[in-house]
C-alpha cells in the first residue's frame, strides 16, 4: 500500500482532482431534491469552510458561463478553429478592470487600443516597427515571458458589472487571418502538386511516377494545416493567462480623499521639519 501514497506534496492538478472529488462526495451525502438556492449553497459551504466571497465568485460565474461553440465547419475540423474566447469574474469596477486589462495588454503582449465605447474595448496589434521594437526589448527583459496572443489579429474585452465591486470579464480573440494564411498555403502546396503531376503525364511518364509530385503536394498541404493546431491552443492560454492576472491581483478601490490628503499634509509637514533641522546643523 506504501507504494500508491500520494507524495507529501502534490501539483496543482492532483490538488483540483482531489478537491472536485471531495466536493461530488459531499454533495452525493446531501439529498438536495430538485436543487439549492443560492442562499442554501452559500450556507452549504459555511459549513465546510469554504469563504462567503468565493461561493459568491463562483456563483457569478456560473451565472455568466458563456459556452464555447465547438467546431462544426469543414475548415474548423481539418485546421483549426478561427475563434477562442475564455470568461471569469473578478473584483473591481468597469473602468478599473479595463484599464488594467489595457496596460497588462500592452506591457506583455504588445497590443493597443483600436477602439472602445461603454464596457467593451477591442484591442490590435501594435505597428510592426513598434511592436518590434518592445520584443526586441523584452529579450533583455528576464521577468517578462514573451507573448501567448502575437497570433491574434483583433481581441475584444467586454466587461460586465455585476454585484458591488465584481464585473463579468469576458475576452475573445480572432484568429481568422493566421487561418487563412494557413489555407491559403496548404491551397497553394495542394494545386501545385496536382499540376506537377499533370504535367509529368503529359510527358509519358509512368502513372507511378505521376504520383510522387501529387503526393509530395498533398503532404506538404497537410502538414500546413497541421502546423495552425497549436496557435488556437497557445492563444487560449494566452486569454486565461491575461484573466489569471487580473484574478492573481485585483483591482483595488480608490482610496477615501480625505484621507490622501491628510497623508499630503503630514509629509508636507516632515519635509519641512527635515529641511529646518538639516539648516540647523548647517549652522
Amino acid at each position: 500500500m506504501s507504494g500508491n501514497r500520494l507524495p507529501a506534496r502534490v501539483d496543482r492538478a492532483t490538488f483540483e482532482r482531489v478537491l472536485q472529488r471531495a466536493a461530488e462526495i459531499q454533495a452525493s451525502s446531501r439529498d438536495i431534491g430538485d436543487g439549492l438556492t443560492e442562499e442554501e449553497i452559500l450556507a452549504l459551504g459555511t459549513e465546510v469552510g469554504i469563504p462567503a466571497h468565493h461561493l459568491k465568485q463562483a456563483l457569478l460565474e456560473e451565472r455568466t458561463r458563456v459556452v464555447v461553440p465547438t467546431a462544426d465547419g469543414t475548415v474548423d475540423r481539418w485546421v483549426g478553429v478561427a475563434d477562442v474566447a475564455a470568461d471569469r469574474v473578478v473584483q473591481g469596477t468597469q473602468d478599473q478592470i479595463l484599464g488594467t486589462l489595457a496596460r497588462w495588454l500592452e506591457h506583455h503582449e504588445h497590443f493597443v487600443v483600436q477602439r472602445t465605447t461603454i464596457g467593451r474595448t477591442t484591442f490590435e496589434p501594435m505597428p510592426a516597427f513598434m511592436g518590434a521594437m518592445r520584443k526586441v526589448g523584452a529579450m533583455f527583459d528576464s521577468g517578462r515571458s514573451k507573448p501567448y496572443l502575437d497570433r491574434v489579429d483583433l481581441l475584444t474585452a467586454v466587461v460586465t458589472p455585476l454585484e458591488d465591486g465584481f464585473c463579468h470579464v469576458a475576452l475573445a480573440a480572432s484568429l481568422r487571418e493566421t487561418r487563412q494564411n494557413h489555407v491559403i498555403g496548404m491551397s497553394v502546396a495542394a494545386a501545385v502538386g496536382l499540376v506537377s503531376a499533370g504535367g509529368v503525364g503529359l510527358l509519358g511518364a509512368a502513372e507511378l511516377v505521376t504520383l510522387i509530385p501529387a503526393a509530395g503536394g498533398l503532404g506538404v498541404s497537410w502538414i500546413t494545416a497541421r502546423a495552425y493546431r497549436p496557435v488556437p491552443q497557445r492563444a487560449q492560454l494566452g486569454l486565461e493567462r491575461t484573466l489569471d492576472e487580473l484574478e492573481r491581483n485585483p483591482v483595488r478601490p480608490a482610496g477615501n480623499p480625505s484621507t490622501s490628503r491628510l497623508a499630503r499634509n503630514v509629509g508636507d509637514a516632515v519635509r519641512e521639519i527635515t529641511t529646518e533641522v538639516r539648516k540647523a546643523l548647517e549652522k
